[in-house]
Parts: C-alpha cells; sequence; structure tokens
C-alpha cells in the first residue's frame, strides 16, 4: 500500500477486458492493526459498483469474445458449482 494512496478494486470483467494489463484483485475488508494506523484514525470506504450494458461484446486477445450479461451469468453460475 501507498501512504495516502487509494486503493481501486478493478473487478473481473475489466481485467479480462484488458487481458491482464489490469488486476483484479482478491477483495477483503479488514480494520487496520494498531502496528499499521498510529495513531489511532478513521477508514473510509465507498463502494461504487458500474456495469457494462448486457449486450456489449466483451473482447480481448487472450480469451473468446463474450457478451458482458452472458459474462455475469458465468460468475454468478460458478459460485454455485459443486468442486
Amino acid at each position: 500500500p501507498m501512504e495516502n494512496g487509494i486503493a481501486v478494486n478493478i473487478g473481473d470483467m475489466l481485467a479480462r477486458w484488458s487481458d491482464g494489463r489490469l488486476y483484479s484483485n482478491l477483495h477483503r475488508v479488514r480494520m487496520p492493526t494498531v502496528q499499521e494506523c498510529t495513531p489511532p484514525s478513521s477508514r473510509y470506504s465507498i463502494a461504487f459498483f458500474a456495469q457494462s450494458d448486457k449486450s456489449t461484446l466483451i473482447e480481448s486477445e487472450g480469451h473468446p469474445a463474450i457478451t458482458a450479461g452472458d459474462y455475469i451469468l458465468s460468475r454468478i453460475k460458478s459460485n454455485f458449482e459443486k468442486n
């Protein structure tokens, strides 16, 4: 992390669309430890979600083309797959 920096989680769809040039990290929210935040200060988190129209075609060199709607459906279905 950068002091006074802003972290942006761009999401899996944009990572795919950018052929991995933009990285979608695993998103976890936690309070900083005392060692990480001395003296104690406030932590601000603002969620903003943007989505392509479901008919938008996501094309990249490293993946087959897929519509944004089909991509989201595949991600939702993957949450319920049995391993």
